[in-house]
């Protein structure tokens, strides 16, 4: 672990969050990739990290590398539930609050579920320290929904479990729906990722989410990928939003 923090033996690659309407990239999600002899994937990384205390600092190294490659756009950075416990986020020098775009801290299910007062600590801790709207928090909708509310994330994910063979004729759509529903009554925006078919982008777009992420639309690569918006999609003819009414001089808006 020494040798892969001080030599930095790990990559970052970026995968497209892509805005369902305007089919533009909305932010890029940072994903840490090893390339030592001893760590073939990045549960393994950060399984070694946590066993020698070594989150905190990890975590640092790939927020300065995921923000270093991809300077000109919104990032999500996922966050290790080790790292709360370690608090290196919260310090000023952390590239965190370098960025010029917005950071969303990207947290798993488990975290606020085991360390819900800590979590919720240190975002607020983070919040304060941010710049206007430069970091906020991105947290998962596939149960224990009441910690939506508590955390006020600004953007909550559906993950794979939800996306996987969803269709607008089944049961799991309606879910998701109401999902989408009540994340938007809580100002939260919506991200469904995971998107692997023509069938499942449709379908995240009926049921009203915001942002889309998967294989279908880009795989995660450096430098950060073009996405392909794919022509069997019912909708693939870009939004254009409604023009303005107009109001003549003494008239009343038409």
């Amino acid at each position: 672990m020494r040798r892969v923090l001080d030599q930095r033996e790990v990559k970052i690659v970026y995968q497209p969050i892509v805005d369902l309407q305007t089919h533009k990239v909305f932010a890029h999600e940072a994903l840490a990739r090893p390339f030592g002899p001893e760590f073939t994937n990045p549960l393994q990384l950060f399984a070694a990290a946590v066993e020698h205390s070594l989150t905190g600092e990890l975590g640092k190294i790939l927020r300065e590398m995921s923000i270093e490659g991809c300077p000109d756009f919104p990032l999500f950075i996922n966050i290790h539930p080790s790292e709360l416990n370690e608090q290196w986020i919260i310090q000023p020098s952390d590239a965190l609050y370098q960025h010029d775009r917005e950071v969303y801290l990207e947290i798993t299910e488990g975290v606020p579920l085991s360390h819900f007062h800590l979590c919720q600590t240190i975002l607020s801790e983070v919040r304060a320290a941010a710049s206007t709207s430069s970091s906020t928090t991105s947290a998962p909708a596939t149960r224990n929904l009441k910690y939506i509310a508590d955390l006020h994330p600004k953007v909550v994910k559906l993950d794979r479990d939800l996306i996987a063979g969803l269709t607008t004729d089944s049961r799991l759509f309606k879910l998701v729906s109401g999902i989408v529903v009540m994340c938007t009554q809580l100002d939260a925006l919506v991200v469904a990722e995971g998107i692997e078919t023509v069938q499942e982008l449709d379908a995240v777009i009926a049921a009203g989410a915001h942002y889309g992420q998967g294989y279908l639309l880009a795989r995660p690569a450096f430098p950060p990928p073009e996405v392909t918006w794919p022509e069997a999609s019912k909708h693939t003819t870009k939004y254009v939003p409604p023009k303005r009414a107009q109001t003549k001089p003494g008239g009343t808006r038409r």
